[in-house]
């Protein structure tokens, strides 16, 4: 079995894009980009021309043009589960990369609850690390508080917060350990 870093950064990339469009969380507007940023690279079909296109029979950012291109590039033919864990594993891998950056939550700190929003309501992978919806609630509870000036004793104050920062990340990094197998597997299933 190849480990993960024998897959190219682009044959990750196809993996995860085709994983977005089969959860339906890509827009419209990222459908109109990614395809011009396809063109540009050199990559070309008559589908990606539909979706860049003004006129009005097709409409920008048509998904089924769109999944109809990148099939046609070769991209990954993925289903719902195996979209569902590739979409988990890019969401935790961000968050498991040491050294841990504590800067993500100085600059996201209002709504990065909801940067994981899509994956409470799409991932039935949760239950595994079930502390994460809770733990996710009160960083962001606490880190609103604390950039108000509300620092109180308890979560709200840095040195808990901190804690609470640690903890989500070791719960990334476990989730990454414990399921790169699964992973791996996936990647080997689309790459056979």
């Amino acid at each position: 079995m190849r480990t993960l870093s024998k897959y190219s950064p682009w044959q990750s990339e196809m993996v995860v894009t085709a994983s977005l469009l089969k959860l339906d969380l890509l827009s419209d507007n990222q459908i109109f980009e990614y395809t011009h940023y396809l063109l540009d690279n050199g990559y070309y079909g008559d589908a990606m021309l539909s979706i860049i296109d003004d006129d009005p029979i097709y409409p920008r950012g048509n998904k089924e043009s769109f999944q109809r291109a990148i099939f046609n590039l070769g991209f990954p033919d993925i289903n719902t589960e195996q979209a569902k864990w590739i979409y988990t594993y890019r969401l935790m891998n961000k968050y498991a990369t040491a050294p841990n950056n504590h800067y993500v939550f100085a600059n996201e700190a209002v709504g990065f609850y909801y940067k994981f929003d899509d994956f409470f309501n799409n991932d039935n992978h949760l239950k595994e690390i079930s502390k994460l919806k809770d733990l996710l609630y009160c960083i962001e509870d606490a880190s609103d508080n604390f950039y108000m000036g509300y620092i109180t004793h308890g979560c709200n104050d840095p040195v808990t917060l901190y804690r609470m920062q640690c903890q989500f990340f070791q719960l990334c990094q476990q989730w990454i350990k414990d399921n790169k197998p699964k992973i791996e597997c996936i990647f080997e299933a689309l790459y056979a």
